[in-house]
């Protein structure tokens, strides 16, 4: 017979054992409003990756406004990253080509230190780039945010390509939203954190979202669409102005009616085309993926869609006009944004741009505009044909359009402006012929440790880059301090045309930054 002591001690350990099991559980199992998940311990992380904020957009879902998904019971692994979005590799080792329709999932990181205190944590919501064709959440390394900016950050996925953004005369017989599918994805996602990021320490009122290249264009879109108001507090653009571009200017976002005929095209090169609206729509959504993919390169559009109701406005009139959400806006560029471009074309050709070639982009690029472009940049005036379009590049697509942006919003809110010019940034790609400099995405390696796209050369900071990436990292998180004055910004003057110059040895404040991209020039010309 036991000793009733002996039965206490045992019922006492069991007790002390369900305890600490009890004590242990909410650092990785989280309730979420749709059912817990169960996360990873990283050492100084925790992470929960692949949660479902939306149903699989297959089927009927396939070009129609996300859902919210089926809710679970039992504790969902979130173990690990869950499917990336289809895609192809339309722009070299930026993205990774595959992926599933299932991929509507969105990843929570938090560093230990920072969730064992009692303040509730910032929020930074990464929106990742990649011309709205390819790229995924799981591509950018969050430690440096989390840990050392002791911010919850949270990355997701959206649909990409002619799946995330087309449209259809068809699609207008279902009465919904249409066109920006992967812009809806966003939205539905920036829920989910309003929904559920306090669960994991966050604050809902302390929300910023940002994002470079094309997810740098998505914030701004989201600053200035209606139904994105109240979802975040403070929105940093990394690169994406060319959001303020007027059609048919290179990537200008682009009319509805455009879009439906670019749709019609593909409906037709598919076998779609010559049905009633109903039997058009059931035969492209029972499309195999891998069909869409192989045949939507011709009519991808790289931009959103002007479609009247997810945004009522065009970019540039909504800034021009306040007619926008009222946010901290911190707006920025590289210093030498077309070099990537120049560098993916050498790249994949492997042959140096020559002045044929130069000239033939440039049409390209500029259309109507170009033989004034090609004599405010001449090729004789830089060290080769490439440096010299690559100049063109940055400052129509990039640094001008963002200047553009500047003047017009910061008359309504606090506005402020950095230059990423670290010409010394490593580099993903392949070598080229000439100096990338500080090119389009360089500076993800700052706030994302080894970013090297998705299938690039991992990259690795020197001692000083590593310093201005420890600045970079503070300034990321700590944008709701910019109007106390407690950090570097300073506020954007349009009479001092000021900027934040993330420069070696150290970030300072700049003047006159339309005057070192031509922007003068670009002004007169009418494309925003």
């Amino acid at each position: 017979m036991k000793h009733p002591i002996f039965s206490f001690v045992v019922a006492g350990l069991l007790a002390l054992g369900m305890c600490s099991a009890q004590a242990a559980a909410p650092a990785t199992v989280i309730q979420t409003d749709a059912g817990p998940v169960r996360g990873l311990d990283q050492g100084e992380m925790f992470a929960w990756m692949g949660i479902p904020y939306a149903a699989a957009p297959t089927g009927e879902l396939r070009w129609a406004p996300p859902q919210t998904p089926t809710p679970w019971s039992s504790p969902r692994d979130a173990s690990a990253y869950g499917s990336f979005c289809p895609q192809n590799a339309d722009l070299g080792v930026f993205g990774q080509p595959g992926g599933s329709e299932d991929c509507l999932n969105i990843n929570v990181f938090v560093g230990k230190t920072a969730r064992n205190g009692s303040a509730k944590l910032p929020v930074s919501v990464w929106i990742h780039g990649g011309s709205l064709w390819v790229g995924a959440g799981r591509d950018y390394d969050p430690s440096q945010l989390a840990i050392e900016g002791k911010a919850v950050v949270v990355t997701f996925n959206y649909r990409l390509g002619l799946l995330g953004f087309f449209a259809h005369p068809a699609l207008r017989s279902e009465v919904k939203p249409l066109a920006n599918y992967g812009l809806m994805d966003q939205q539905l996602a920036l829920d989910w954190v309003q929904r559920n990021i306090a669960a994991f320490g966050g604050d809902p009122d302390n929300v910023t979202i940002s994002g470079e290249s094309s997810g740098g264009g998505s914030v701004l879109l989201h600053v200035v669409a209606p139904n994105s108001a109240g979802k975040f507090q403070h929105a940093i653009d990394m690169s994406g102005a060319a959001v303020a571009l007027r059609f048919p200017t290179f990537g200008a976002p682009k009319p509805l009616e455009w879009t439906e005929k670019n749709g019609e095209a593909f409906s037709e090169a598919v076998g779609c085309a010559g049905k009633s609206d109903a039997a058009t729509l059931a035969c492209l959504r029972a499309l195999p993926v891998a069909t869409v993919l192989a045949k939507q390169k011709p009519y991808l559009i790289s931009q959103v869609v002007l479609d009247g109701k997810v945004l009522p406005l065009h970019p540039a009139d909504a800034f021009r006009t306040g007619q926008f959400n009222r946010v901290t806006l911190i707006n920025g560029t590289t210093r030498d944004e077309g070099a990537f471009f120049a560098g993916f074309v050498e790249n994949e050709t492997g042959v140096p741009m020559d002045e044929a070639g130069y000239a033939t982009t440039m049409r390209g690029y500029f259309g109507t505009h170009a033989d004034a472009v090609m004599a405010q940049y001449p090729v004789n005036r830089y060290a080769t044909p490439s440096d010299a379009m690559a100049a063109a590049v940055t400052d129509m697509l990039f640094a001008c359009p963002a200047r553009a942006i500047n003047r017009w919003a910061s008359v309504h809110t606090p506005t402020y402006v950095y230059e990423f010019s670290d010409r010394t940034a490593p580099s993903y790609l392949k070598p080229t012929s000439f100096a990338l400099g500080a090119a389009h995405t360089f500076e993800l390696a700052y706030l994302f440790p080894g970013f090297h796209g998705g299938a690039g050369i991992p990259v690795t900071l020197n001692p000083m880059q590593s310093q201005l990436a420890k600045q970079m990292v503070r300034l990321w998180t700590t944008a709701d301090q910019a109007t106390d004055g407690k950090t570097l910004w300073q506020r954007y003057q349009p009479a001092q045309d000021n900027f934040l110059n993330l420069a070696l040895p150290q970030a300072r404040v700049s003047t006159g930054f339309g005057e070192g991209h031509q922007c003068g020039f670009w002004d007169r010309t009418g494309v925003y």
